[in-house]
């Protein structure tokens, strides 16, 4: 009984998951960054220089012991970047079995330890 439940939330899960992360969430995002760019009238692009300006600023005038935004800015970028890579690395591993290596149908004896497929070798 508990598995004709699991199995029938596992296919309205399923179904919910197959529409939402396809067009429709591209769609979405576009739209809402297209309507905050004109909103905000081109934040991201006119407050540039100014932007640019205090992370200068804050380089020249910076105290001892005192984080830069560039320091704050590469910190903030490494972490997420790294964690990306992390995951990217790990879906590699489960979805595809190995990073761009695609394992072999079947044993090749010229290169017996490396093209075996992954079931096997593990």
């Amino acid at each position: 009984m508990l598995g004709k439940v699991l199995g029938e939330i596992s296919i309205v899960l399923t179904t919910i998951d197959d529409f939402v992360w396809g067009i429709p969430l591209i769609v979405l995002i576009l739209s809402v960054g297209i309507y905050l760019t004109i909103r905000l009238k081109g934040l991201q692009i006119t407050k540039m220089p100014m932007a640019i300006r205090h992370i200068r600023d804050n380089e020249k005038t910076g105290e001892h012991g005192e984080v830069s935004s560039f320091g704050a800015l590469c910190t903030a970028l490494s972490a997420t970047i790294g964690t990306g890579n992390i995951v990217g690395v790990a879906t590699a591993l489960v979805a595809y079995s190995g990073c761009g290596w695609q394992p072999c149908l079947e044993p090749q004896p010229s290169i017996p330890s490396v093209c075996y497929p992954l079931s096997i070798v593990w």
